[in-house]
C-alpha cells in the first residue's frame, strides 16, 4: 500500500505546480455557482423566502448544488479515462506489466493525487461562495465537517475508479470516452442538476441505488442538509460501489492484460 500512496504523493506534488490552471478552474467554477444561484433563485421566486421545492429550501438547493459543482470539477472524467486509453492504444501498458505495481492501482492513486489539488482550492472557494451569496447552512454544526470530508473524499474516490475502469475499455475498443461521456451525462442529470426527490416516486429508489448516488447525490444531500442516518446509508452505497468498481477494474486489467500477452504485447 506504501509504493500506491508514494505514487498518489508525487502526482499531488507535480500538480501543485500548475498554479495557473488550478486558478482558472477556480475562476470557471466560480463563474457557473453564480449562474446556478442565480437560476435557481428564479425557479424559487425572488429570495426564495420559506419555499419548499420537493423538500427543499433555496438555501438547501444551492448549498446541493456547491457540492455537486465540487465533486464535477474535481475529476476531469475524460482526463482520467484518456490516462488509461492512451497508455493502451499506444502500447505503452506493455512497459508496465513487469513493474512492481498493478497498473490499474498506479493509474486510479496517480489520478487521485491531481483530483486532491483541485479539492485544497475547489473546497474552500465553495464554501466562501456558499457563506457570501447565502450565508451559514441551517442548522449545521462543526461536528459534521468530519462526516462531510469523508463523503467526499469517498465520492472522488469512486469516481476515479468508474471512470478508470471505464478507460480500460480500450483494450478491446477503439475509444473509450464515448462510453465516459454517457456515465457523465448520467451523472450530471440525476445528481448534478436535480436531487433525486426532484424526480418520479417510481424513479427515485432506482437513482438511490446506483452509482450516482453514492458519487454525488448523496454526499451533496448530506451537504444540504445532514443527518447520521444518511450520513451511514451514503457512506455504505460509496463503500460498496468502491469495492465493486476496484474489483471489476482489476478483472477487466487482468484480462486486457491477457490479452496483450497473448498478442505479443
Amino acid at each position: 500500500m506504501n509504493k500506491y500512496l508514494n505514487i498518489y504523493a508525487t502526482s499531488f506534488k507535480q500538480e501543485s505546480k500548475t498554479y495557473a490552471n488550478s486558478l482558472t478552474s477556480v475562476v470557471s467554477f466560480v463563474v457557473i455557482i453564480y449562474i446556478f444561484q442565480q437560476l435557481w433563485r428564479f425557479i424559487y421566486g425572488g429570495n426564495g423566502g420559506g419555499t419548499l421545492i420537493n423538500g427543499y429550501t433555496i438555501n438547501m438547493m444551492i448549498w446541493y448544488m456547491i457540492m455537486a459543482e465540487v465533486l464535477m470539477y474535481s475529476v476531469n472524467a475524460r482526463g482520467v479515462t484518456r490516462a488509461f486509453g492512451n497508455d493502451i492504444k499506444s502500447g505503452k501498458i506493455a512497459y508496465q506489466l513487469n513493474k512492481p505495481y498493478n497498473y490499474y492501482m498506479y493509474q486510479v492513486f496517480s489520478q487521485l493525487g491531481e483530483i486532491m489539488w483541485k479539492l485544497v482550492f475547489l473546497v474552500p472557494t465553495g464554501i466562501i461562495m456558499g457563506l457570501v451569496l447565502l450565508g451559514p447552512i441551517q442548522n449545521f454544526s462543526v461536528i459534521y465537517v468530519l462526516p462531510l470530508a469523508i463523503s467526499l473524499l469517498l465520492a472522488v474516490v469512486l469516481t476515479a475508479v468508474i471512470y478508470g475502469t471505464v478507460g480500460l475499455l480500450t483494450f478491446w475498443i477503439e475509444e473509450a470516452t464515448p462510453f465516459t461521456w454517457i456515465v457523465q451525462k448520467f451523472q450530471m442529470l440525476f445528481g448534478l442538476f436535480f436531487p433525486p426527490e426532484f424526480f418520479p416516486t417510481w424513479l427515485q429508489p432506482i437513482i438511490n441505488y446506483s452509482p450516482v448516488y453514492a458519487m454525488m447525490s448523496g454526499p451533496c444531500k448530506l451537504m444540504a442538509s445532514f443527518s447520521w442516518d444518511l450520513f451511514l446509508n451514503v457512506s455504505i452505497s460509496q463503500i460498496v460501489y468502491v469495492a465493486f468498481f476496484i474489483s471489476l477494474g482489476l478483472l477487466i486489467y487482468k484480462l486486457g492484460t491477457k490479452k496483450v500477452n497473448v498478442n505479443g504485447g
